[in-house]
């Protein structure tokens, strides 16, 4: 893990200055690159090869393609091999200087090889052209900003503004959090024209002409061999993936199914005690101190807790905004932000964390609403009318049903009713000029599976990631989420849904 920086001009200095406002994310060595025609910075957290040899940024044999790179390519040992066959010659261990090789041999064909996580820069001089890439899933991030002469990239928006940028509060990406709780679902920031690439996408900036072009180089495929079979071989390669590094592996623990299943397999297949970091909070009725103490029974972890106070709080709270950069939606990450810090006094390094099994599999109640619009198309009332009941007494709530004949209005009363009956503080007024944008894209019909994809890629995952790496990243710690890995992503996307929900009973499989 690492701070990427870098801008399509000379300028050492303050290549240097945006290496120091990304520092926490790499503390243990700081390297630059400049030529007459970019500023590439970079700052590391070392995590595989921990030589020099892993020293950013990176350069091919002859220095034609430099790389400036955020993340791990789990598999990459696999394409190494590959690549040895075909003649390339490797000066480290690291996955870095095989993203460099995959590049030179299959040009931008290697990111459909690549199994991980990552942000890069790839400066490739032959051609006068930088590319930036943003995996999959977005669990990295990359912000850019671009005008008629220039463009500027960083792991941080407060990077971005160490240089003279046109940027004013985003209107739009205001409105959109205030009335629906919406962040990180496009490429829009809350600074005016500081952009973030998009998941799944790539930049390419051409040096000579000085413009851009974006494409989206991810699209899920589906997958006919998903049962459960497969899910839970996937699962368990997906935590073995990402035991690889030459640091302790630690984990995240929250009680729940999710990061517990994590920690089981991290037992069963790590051959040295490992540590867990978790949140409680004793004498509320959400606290799930036992379930988490029971996990620290059954297995060889070491755990470790930490709480909120008020007073914690209020000392901490400027070091969170400028940690987070952008505004968040309650407590939920702050007490993340104090799991990382924990782990951190422990001197932890990696851990893994359960961040996407929620989303792939449909563990929130108000995905209800979606099954039973597909139901109703199906015209199966009769079972439309047993899931209701049974949602309703285990859940103790009926939201999903009350979500479910909300979506079942026409579209032109949905804002109108949403106003009527929610956040009366606004003054909607504020807002005209922005009225096409106050429409929520979960109110939409949509099925299931519609529904998981749009929480993927859009109104869910993005900014529940933005929080986990800018938490971890803020006390020098690589986070690494099993559950969105690219193989059982698509394995759960390919599912049905009576694996999913069913019976009242969310994530049945």
């Amino acid at each position: 893990m690492c701070g990427i920086n870098g801008f399509t001009y000379t300028d050492e200095a303050l290549v240097r200055l945006m290496n120091r406002k990304t520092v926490n994310r790499g503390p243990d060595s700081e390297g630059v690159f400049v030529d007459g025609d970019v500023s590439l910075g970079h700052c590391r957290l070392a995590i595989i090869d921990l030589s020099p040899k892993g020293h950013q940024p990176m350069a091919n044999e002859d220095k034609t393609i430099w790389i400036v790179y955020n993340g791990e390519i789990y598999n990459f040992q696999e394409i190494r091999k590959e690549l040895v066959k075909k003649g390339h010659v490797f000066n480290s261990r690291t996955d870095t200087e095989v993203a460099i090789h995959a590049y030179e041999e299959w040009g931008t064909g290697c990111l459909d090889i690549f199994n991980g996580m990552w942000a890069f820069c790839i400066y490739d001089q032959g051609k006068g052209e930088l590319l930036l890439c943003r995996d999959r899933f977005g669990i990295k991030p990359l912000y850019y900003y671009v005008d008629s002469e220039r463009l500027i990239f960083s792991s941080m928006i407060s990077a971005i503004l160490c240089h003279d940028v046109q940027t004013e509060p985003n209107e739009k990406t205001i409105m959109q959090f205030l009335l629906n709780n919406l962040e990180d679902h496009s490429g829009e920031t809350f600074f005016d024209n500081i952009h973030q690439l998009e998941p799944g996408t790539l930049l390419a900036y051409n040096l000579r002409q000085k413009k851009h072009h974006i494409r989206k180089w991810y699209f899920p495929k589906h997958r006919a061999d998903a049962d459960e079979e497969a899910i839970h071989h996937a699962f368990i390669e997906s935590v073995k993936l990402r035991t690889i590094a030459d640091v302790p592996i630690g984990s995240c623990l929250s009680g729940g199914i999710d990061s517990s299943a994590i920690v089981c397999v991290l037992d069963k297949y790590i051959d040295y005690p490992f540590n867990t970091f978790s949140f409680v909070s004793p004498g509320f009725p959400n606290d799930e101190t036992r379930y988490i103490e029971e996990i620290g029974r059954l297995t060889k972890a070491g755990q470790f807790f930490t709480q909120i106070t008020e007073d914690d709080f209020l000392d901490e709270i400027d070091d969170f905004v400028v940690a987070l950069e952008e505004p968040v939606l309650g407590l939920s990450p702050y007490a993340q932000f104090r799991v990382m810090k924990l782990a951190h006094e422990q001197g932890a390094k990696v851990l893994l964390d359960g961040q996407g099994g929620d989303e792939i599999f449909a563990g929130y109640v108000y995905y209800f609403s979606y099954l039973y619009l597909d139901l109703i198309r199906k015209m199966r009332l009769i079972k439309l009318c047993r899931e209701m009941i049974h949602c309703a007494y285990n859940f103790k709530t009926v939201f999903p049903i009350a979500m479910f004949a909300f979506m079942m209005f026409p579209a032109s009363w949905k804002t109108s009713v949403w106003q009527a009956i929610s956040n009366r503080w606004v003054n909607y007024e504020l807002f005209d000029g922005l009225a096409d944008d106050t429409f929520d894209p979960r109110w939409r019909k949509m099925s299931l599976d519609e529904a998981l994809d749009l929480t993927l890629s859009s109104t869910a995952i993005p900014h529940l990631l933005r929080w986990e790496d800018k938490n971890a990243m803020r006390w020098s710690i690589e986070s690494r989420v099993p559950f969105l890995d690219v193989n059982l992503v698509e394995l759960a996307r390919s599912l049905p849904a009576k694996a999913k929900l069913a019976n009242g009973q969310t994530k049945v499989i």
